[in-house]
């Protein structure tokens, strides 16, 4: 059997793109965010909305900088977690519809508190928290807003939701040299996807072989009446 698909599967799924359509739109309301704290005199730590947005960091909490070389925090890492085919889709061919889910994870890093009468220091963990909530509920208020019901991208987004936002501590921090908390927030995203369909061809047998000691699977193709028995 030969191979039937010529195409170079060079272009990204929906699901991808609807992540970096997340990120994109972090990324521009942030900026707008920090505008307006700027400009707004009863704002006491403006820093508080200078947000970074990255995407699919394994490791955010482990950062020292970010572009410009000042501190990362409050940051928000945007990853694809998993993609289901939602029930009774309509068909194992042409549009399919799934739902997305993506982790929206919101940090923030407290403050050093230096002990008078000893010689370490305190980390404020709450500060941390009540950072990063802020965080998540600037970023919720975002992707909730009505201007982003479809996400920009109408012809393939049917719904978008928040099933939960919890709390969460990275794993590895309990030596960090800063108390860093993060939120995470489950978005759930409707969406449509294509695949390359083509015309139905005459049946060739298709015989799955596993010779290696790992299991690897090697095929070996035959057609129906031309595959000589062993």
């Amino acid at each position: 059997m030969n191979s039937q698909l010529t195409t170079l599967f060079k272009t990204q799924d929906n699901a991808e793109k609807i992540r970096d359509q997340i990120a994109a739109i972090l990324k521009l309301e942030f900026e707008n965010q920090k505008a307006l704290a700027n400009n707004d005199p009863h704002i006491e730590n403006k820093n508080d909305f200078d947000i970074s947005v990255y995407l699919e960091n394994t490791r955010p909490w482990e950062l020292t900088g970010n572009s410009a070389g000042k501190s990362p925090f409050p940051l928000v890492n945007v990853c694809l977690n998993e993609i289901t085919e939602e029930h009774n889709s309509g068909g194992t061919s042409g549009l399919i519809k799934y739902k997305g889910s993506y982790c929206i994870d919101c940090y923030a890093c407290g403050n050093f508190i230096e002990n008078e009468n000893e010689d370490d220091v305190t980390l404020d963990d709450s500060l941390s928290t009540f950072r990063a909530w802020q965080t998540a509920r600037i970023t919720r208020n975002i992707l909730m807003s009505g201007f982003y019901t479809y996400l920009g991208m109408q012809s393939i987004v049917r719904r978008r939701r928040i099933s939960k936002i919890t709390t969460i501590i990275p794993n590895g921090l309990s030596e960090a040299a800063l108390a860093v908390t993060a939120c995470r927030i489950f978005f759930e995203v409707d969406f449509q996807e294509d695949s390359l369909q083509a015309k139905g061809v005459d049946f060739e047998e298709i015989s799955f072989i596993a010779t290696s000691a790992d299991g690897e699977v090697n095929l070996a193709f035959a057609k129906a009446d031309t595959r000589k028995e062993e």
